[in-house]
């Protein structure tokens, strides 16, 4: 089974590809494609939300057996900004998607993932691997999402 890990930012997407046998969790994507950068003169709300549900279709038609996904959404609190309220759209384009591939889809926060901010990259490499380029703690994010999803 494969589980696509997703965690969306205001300039780019990050997504990590976990294969599972129940035992063992593989990363597919280290070495290739794991963040979906829009576009420069994509700037509103509507154009990204567009732009990106294109670019995960491709990512969906390019790996035919992702069976969940799962989005590391974000910590969200009474002082939330614009960025935060941007991804919250972001999400909705991946939930329509998902939806109409009939790929389970759950969110999760940083304790439903067993994890922290200042951990997560500690945790995903331990759990299942890292990419070979763009190592940050947003992907870790995906990764540690993918991981869970893969585990339940």
């Amino acid at each position: 089974m494969i589980v696509i890990g997703i965690r969306v930012e205001p300039k780019r997407v990050r997504y990590a590809l976990v294969e599972s046998d129940g035992t063992n969790f593989s990363l597919l994507n280290s070495e290739s494609e794991s963040r979906l950068v829009f576009p420069v003169d994509v700037l509103e709300a509507d154009e990204k939300v567009d732009w990106l549900y294109r670019e995960l279709e491709r990512v969906f038609h390019e790996n035919p057996n992702i069976h969940k996904c799962c989005i590391k959404t974000n910590e969200y609190t009474p002082a939330d900004s614009k960025s935060k309220r941007e991804t919250a759209h972001l999400e909705g384009a991946i939930l329509l998607l998902c939806r109409q591939k009939n790929v389970l889809v759950t969110s999760k926060i940083y304790a439903s993932l067993n994890t922290r901010s200042a951990d997560v990259k500690g945790h995903a490499e331990q759990r299942v691997g890292r990419t070979q380029k763009y190592w940050d703690a947003k992907i870790a994010d995906a990764v540690v999402a993918a991981w869970n999803g893969a585990r339940n």
